[in-house]
This record gives structure tokens, sequence and C-alpha cells, in this order.
């Protein structure tokens, strides 16, 4: 079969510098895991995932993207995980008998720092605005009925629809870091959370990915002591959760997450609706649950200004 040169739309800035480190005709990795949206590949060594999307796909750290969907969906049902991954000549990479040309890709290069250095000042409006919505267009299935239910908002429903496995543990994480923001020392949160729910990315983490950019894009001191006395030990992590789960974690404890999520950080203090509604899209509640971390993190940061101006 004569290799197929299809084009990769976008690509992230990171992932092709990476890229051009790397020797003509050299494995670079392999197929990680196939969907039929998205395809994942991890590195020879495992210390990246990387992968490539359709184009209607919201963009994320190390993500190249196509609007030749035909091409994608082809390649889909040819490959399977562990097929390698080969860079080739003319700034490309070849999956069996498919090559994508990053060649004349535009370049995504976003993250948490490269937002507006001047922060908006902290809103209690903002977030009624958050958690308005939340309330209304929340999924449930990840953290939503915990979450309704620890800041007071849950509602008279049956049972079934308010409890699960995860509803107790889900509410102790909550109390958690609540109880080390009031003792002025983060410790064991991120424990309570990580790889807790099920998919590829559980809610856990997914309210840990919100929770972190929010935390990060204000500066929050409890959080930035915490990252710089190492406490958040990788190692650990990826042994709790999904691979796809755990570099979503790496990437955002740098800095990087995905579009949807800047633009909502970066528009936090307008109402921004689409924003909310192009986060809420991710997943089936993978959104919701990252939007749930926002808001926590926001009313976090909301107490702790309370508490400094006392």
């Amino acid at each position: 079969m004569k290799n197929k040169l299809c084009q990769i739309h976008v690509m992230d800035k990171h992932l092709l510098d990476w890229f051009n480190q790397l020797q003509t005709g050299e494995q670079i990795g392999n197929v990680h895991s196939v969907f039929d949206k998205v395809i994942n590949f991890i590195s020879n060594d495992g210390s990246m995932l990387f992968s490539l999307a359709k184009d209607r796909i919201i963009q994320a750290p190390k993500m190249m993207k196509t609007t030749d969907e035909i091409s994608f969906n082809a390649m889909c049902s040819s490959i399977k995980p562990s097929n390698p991954v080969v860079k080739v000549g003319g700034k490309a990479i070849q999956i069996k008998g498919w090559q994508w040309s990053y060649m004349s890709s535009e370049h995504w290069e976003r993250e948490i720092s490269s937002l507006s250095q001047v922060k908006p000042a902290l809103s209690e409006s903002h977030l009624a605005y958050i958690d308005a919505f939340i309330q209304a267009n929340g999924r449930n299935g990840g953290l939503l009925s915990a979450w309704k239910h620890v800041i007071g908002r849950s509602e008279t429903v049956s049972g079934s629809s308010i409890v699960n496995i995860y509803f107790q543990p889900f509410v102790k994480g909550f109390k958690t870091i609540t109880e080390e923001i009031e003792n002025q020392q983060l410790e064991k949160f991120m424990f309570c959370f990580a790889g807790l729910g099920v998919g590829l990315t559980p809610s856990g983490d997914d309210f840990l990915t919100g929770l972190l950019a929010t935390w990060h894009y204000f500066g929050f001191s409890l959080y930035q002591d915490f990252m710089s006395n190492g406490n958040v030990n990788l190692s650990i992590l990826k042994r709790r959760t999904t691979d796809i789960s755990y570099f979503m974690l790496e990437n955002c404890c740098f800095g990087y997450v995905n579009d949807a999520l800047l633009d909502l950080l970066e528009h936090i203090h307008h109402h921004p609706t689409k924003p909310l509604q192009q986060v809420l899209s991710i997943g089936s509640t993978s959104g919701t649950d990252m939007l749930i971390g926002v808001s926590f993190a926001y009313r976090q940061l909301l107490k702790q200004r309370i508490l400094l101006e006392d």
C-alpha cells in the first residue's frame, strides 16, 4: 500500500518543538488508544502522551488536529494500540500506511501564564453566575450531586439520582480541601480526588484540573507554596489514575490546560456564557466536573480574601 499523505491543520507548539528535536526515521512512540474523534500516542519512554484529533475537538496540550475527517476515520479503522509512530521526512509522522504532515500547520501556543497579567478582582457576582450555570446545565454522573450537597443547593430528588458509590468520597474530599485551606496548609487534597470516579478521565481528576487551573491563574498563595515545596508526587498520581488522566493533570500542574478552560479563565470577570458552554461540552461529565473545580477554587479564593481583609 502506498503511503497516504494527510494534513495536520493545527499543532501545539510544544509538541512541534519536541518533534523538531527528533531524527528522521526514528520511532517516537506507539499508538496508545483509538477513539472516534481522538487517537492518543505514547512516547517510547512513556514520558509524554500526545494526540491527533478531529478539528471539532477542543484544543488541548500536546494535540494535533486535522480537518481531513475522511482520512482520520479510515486510519482509525486500520490501526490499533501498539502500532509504531515514526518521524519521516518533510515534517511528518507515519502510522502504518498513513503520513500526517505538519509542514504548514498553524501553531497553538497558549498556557495559563500567557493570559492577561492584570487579574480581575474577585467578585461574589462572578461566582454566583458560574454556580447558576452549573446548577442549570450541569450533567449528573460525576460530582454534581456532591457539589450541590456541599454548597447547600441539594434538591429534593430520589435517592438513586443523588447518591452513587462516589458521593461520600467526593463530599469527604471537599471537606478535606476546606479544612486544609482553613489550616493554611495544603497537603492531601490532591490524593483525595486523583483517580476517583470512572471513565478515561475520572471525575476527581477533571475537578482537580479546573481547581488547579483557577488557583494558578489567580496566584493563590497556598497553592503556590504547595507546588514550590514539592508536595505533588507525580509518580504517585500516575499509579492512581488512567494514563490519559495522569497526563492531563501533569500538564495542568505546569500551567497547560485545554483551550475552553483558558477562555473561561480569561473571561471569568464577565458573564462568560460561551466559555462555560465550551467547557461543559467536554466529555459526558468531564466538563461539568471541571466547572465544579473552577467554582470551588473561586469560592475558596473569595473566602481567603475575606479572611485577609478582616
